[in-house]
């Protein structure tokens, strides 16, 4: 499936994964149970995934100089 998303969309995603991953690692460095450690890690990684993804999608719409 491809979503089309406009500038302030595409900068509202990047922001708010920002915000998820930041706080999902606050969450996995306070969780006391390894394996729900473990699975909260996973998230985080997938989240960070996306953000990148998102962040290259970003600079490929910037304008060029």
């Amino acid at each position: 499936m491809v979503l089309e998303l406009s500038q302030q969309q595409i900068h509202l995603l990047h922001a708010s994964l920002a915000e998820s991953i930041e706080e999902l690692h606050d969450e996995v460095l306070h969780t006391d149970e390894r394996e729900m450690r473990e699975e909260l890690r996973e998230k985080l990684h997938r989240l960070q995934a996306l953000h990148r993804q998102v962040e290259a999608l970003m600079q490929r719409e910037q304008p060029a100089l």
